[in-house]
């Protein structure tokens, strides 16, 4: 058997629907080829969602539809050949298209494929039951698995044995979680759920880079706490993440990005969202190298390792009855951004230590964001220059010193002082310093 039977139509919609794809379905035609949307674009047309990633099967060979395309001037690049995945560009939108195939041999994180025209036995080497839809152009649904039925029901269900889907590919664990925590509805599919228990020593042998995307994505859900928790309930994430354990604080930094604020700064934050997870027995700069460490083992950018880390411990310098001086001042320092990250951290840890947010402290903590979303980033009205110019100290290490002198003056008194104000400042010390050096050594003048 090489073909589906239809199940079901849809209504084209959005990309679906653009004159830009139809040209695509059409070059493939062109050389007798059956294309047709697998997938994830035709599970989120089913429930109506917004269209972004376009995935077509094909049981054309890559490098026929590869010429196809070319051939009706569409640009394409061959992502990967050796796996019968292409990528058609048009109009700076990406279409992945892969070739009909089927597992050879598998490891656990890779494998070798053959190329097919049997399109059940490339539905039956998909991982779960609603990822193994296609669509024609015109809409028309093919669902092998009844997918649809598990798709509405909030239920994620490996096609065939799950073990079997899982050995192929461990990091299918990770994706079992995520997808529920997309598409599911309490409770765990048992069968499914105790297959990735079994299997999950062997997400050790997955890349880093693996884990962490797919931790990202899982984290972009709206509430993804509660299936944190299942996966630590099954073992799962304590074999490869076992510092991701603060659930009650995930839970309130998700109530705090969906629910409670409305400040347009404030979305879903996948890394914000995996410190408030974290939770390491070191303090002070072992707890933030501790974190650095954390961050790199996932091969996060320089940038997200520093924000990580940041996140991890600038929250603890921060409480909700600060005054309007000490607020200016940590904004100053850590600028409103990260100073947004360290109240939301700081909220969320206050809140889970209590049990629930706290009402009479919300609004507290919401004037500190305010604070934020206003936020002007003052600069220290005297330069190195300036120093230079009065000539009160020679070039030199002193002039920094003098500086940050100057910075933690300007700082005590509110950003208040002007430039008049922090030269006379800077002079006086100068001054108390040459007659203590005096002082204390009564030769100097003579020297």
């Amino acid at each position: 058997m090489t073909k589906l039977d239809p199940t079901g139509h849809l209504a084209p919609y959005g990309v679906m629907a653009a004159a830009q794809t139809a040209h695509l379905f059409a070059a493939l035609a062109q050389k007798g080829g059956t294309a047709r949307y697998v997938g994830g674009i035709v599970r989120d047309a089913l429930l109506a969602r917004d269209l972004v990633d376009v995935d077509i099967a094909c049981d054309l060979k890559p490098e026929i539809s590869m010429a196809a395309l070319e051939a009706a001037g569409i640009r394409v690049i061959p992502t990967g050949l050796q796996h019968g995945t292409i990528t058609a560009i048009i109009n700076d939108y990406s279409y992945e298209i892969t070739t009909l195939r089927v597992d050879v041999t598998t490891d656990g994180r890779h494998a070798d494929v053959a190329f097919t025209d049997n399109w059940l036995l490339d539905a039956k080497r998909r991982d779960f039951t609603f990822n193994a839809f296609y669509c024609d152009p015109d809409g028309t649904i093919y669902d092998p698995f009844d997918g649809e039925t598990d798709l509405r029901a909030g239920r994620v269900r490996f096609i065939g044995v799950a073990e079997d889907r899982i050995a192929e590919d461990y990091l299918r664990i990770l994706r079992f979680f995520r997808f529920f925590a997309h598409f599911g509805r309490p409770p765990l599919d048992a069968i499914g759920a105790e297959a990735c228990r079994k299997g999950a020593a062997g997400l050790r042998d997955i890349s880093s880079e693996r884990i962490r995307d797919e931790m990202f994505k899982l984290l972009r859900a709206p509430r993804p706490a509660a299936t944190i928790g299942d996966m630590v309930g099954f073992s799962v994430l304590p074999v490869i993440l076992p510092e991701l354990k603060n659930i009650p604080r995930l839970r309130i930094v998700e109530w705090l990005e969906t629910t409670a604020l409305a400040d347009p700064a404030i979305t879903i934050d996948p890394l914000r969202r995996m410190a408030a997870l974290f939770a390491s027995d070191k303090t002070g700069n072992d707890g933030i190298a501790h974190a650095a460490q954390f961050a790199r083992s996932l091969r996060l950018s320089n940038d997200e390792i520093e924000r990580f880390s940041l996140m991890t411990a600038s929250f603890r310098l921060i409480d909700n009855v600060m005054d309007g001086k000490r607020i200016r001042r940590h904004l100053y320092h850590l600028g409103a951004d990260a100073f947004r990250d360290a109240v939301i951290m700081a909220w969320a840890d206050r809140a889970a230590m209590a049990g629930r947010p706290v009402p009479g402290e919300n609004a507290r903590w919401q004037d500190m964001l305010a604070v934020a979303q206003d936020w002007q980033a003052p600069q220290l009205p005297v330069k190195g220059r300036d120093i230079l110019k009065a000539q009160l100290v020679p070039p030199g290490p002193m002039m920094g010193q003098l500086l940050r002198l100057a910075e933690e003056y300007w700082l005590e008194n509110d950003m208040a002082p002007d430039h008049t104000a922090l030269m006379a400042y800077m002079a006086e010390h100068i001054a108390d310093h040459i007659s203590t050096q005096k002082h204390t050594n009564p030769t100097q003048e003579t020297k």
